[in-house]
C-alpha cells in the first residue's frame, strides 16, 4: 500500500534549505519516493495553513519510505534541513 509523506515548511534559512535540497531528490528516488506535489501558496478552503509551503511525497510503502527517512544518506542532509526550517511530517496510508 502506498504511503505518503506531508510536510508543512517554514523557512527562515533560505541557503540552509537551499543546501537541504540540493541533495534531496537523489536519495528520494533511491528509496522509491517521488515528489506528488510542491506549493508555497496553497489555496485555502477552510482552517487555517499558516506554514509557507506544503510537500507531499509518495513511497511504495510504509518500509520504504522509513528506510528513506532513516537512511545514513537523509541524515546525512535532514540537519541542514532542521537547522533552516521549522516543519511538521506526518506519513499517511493510502488507498
Amino acid at each position: 500500500m502506498p504511503v505518503y509523506f506531508i510536510a508543512q515548511v517554514n523557512v527562515h534559512d533560505p541557503e540552509g534549505y537551499e543546501k537541504y535540497r540540493s541533495g534531496f531528490m537523489p536519495i528520494l528516488q533511491q528509496y522509491g519516493g517521488e515528489v506528488t506535489a510542491i506549493d508555497r501558496e496553497v489555496k485555502i478552503i477552510e482552517g487555517e495553513w499558516p506554514h509557507q509551503g506544503t510537500v507531499i511525497l509518495k513511497f511504495p510503502d510504509e518500509d520504504q519510505a522509513m528506510k528513506w527517512y532513516n537512511s545514513p544518506e537523509y541524515q546525512g542532509i535532514v540537519q541542514d534541513r532542521h537547522r533552516s526550517t521549522h516543519a511538521n511530517l506526518i506519513l499517511m496510508k493510502g488507498m
